[in-house]
């Protein structure tokens, strides 16, 4: 699931850029990914790994770590996110909720890139 891990960091990271210096953002981006792998390595087998970036004032461990590891204070970087952003992994799959909607981040398939052009 690295593409997949890889997919939902890069999504994570247009929230913080312009709000958050570039080198901590992809400093933030890296700690994350490698975090990510290693939780879901640990796990093995895993069919689904749900990653809460922030709801209800909190963040997932493996976020607030990330965090720490880049320099990039927790509040400053959930003032960047939805309240409510959960991501959601899948082996070939990732999607953002939030609790109104849903948005289907990979893979982006032709159906849904003419969904988004009719808007």
């Amino acid at each position: 699931m690295i593409l997949e891990v890889q997919e939902a960091v890069q999504f994570l990271s247009t929230f913080m850029f312009g709000r958050i210096p570039r080198s901590r953002v992809k400093s933030f981006c890296g700690h994350l990914s490698s975090l990510l792998s290693e939780a879901i390595d640990a796990k093995r087998c895993v069919d689904r790994y749900d990653l809460i970036v922030f709801a209800d004032g909190r963040s997932d461990d493996t976020i607030v770590q990330a965090a720490r590891r880049a320099y990039v204070h927790l509040g400053e970087l959930q003032e960047c996110m939805n309240n409510g952003l959960i991501m959601e992994i899948m082996n070939g799959r990732v999607r953002a909720l939030t609790p109104f909607s849903s948005q289907v981040v990979f893979p982006k398939t032709m159906a849904s890139i003419g969904e988004y052009e009719k808007l």
